[in-house]
């Protein structure tokens, strides 16, 4: 089984959330880091019914990199 292709800074740019797993492969951690950082509210997120999304843009500021701003 393939692990999916890590997102790149240009697909945050492009798209306004990402999953909580995307962002823990995005930054490095395990999916069940992320969450743990999303429940003790270390990393912000968006509850919309059972899903639970990043909102890009803050993750892109803590980086130091603007969200509309090319790489």
């Amino acid at each position: 089984m393939s692990r999916p292709e890590s997102l790149t800074v240009d697909d945050l740019r492009r798209r306004p959330t990402i999953t909580v797993r995307e962002y823990a492969r995005f930054v490095g951690v395990s999916k069940d880091t992320a969450y743990e950082a999303a429940a003790r509210g270390e990393l912000r997120v968006l509850h919309l019914g059972r899903r639970v999304l990043v909102p890009t843009a803050p993750v892109l500021e803590s980086l130091g990199l603007d969200a509309a701003e090319p790489e």
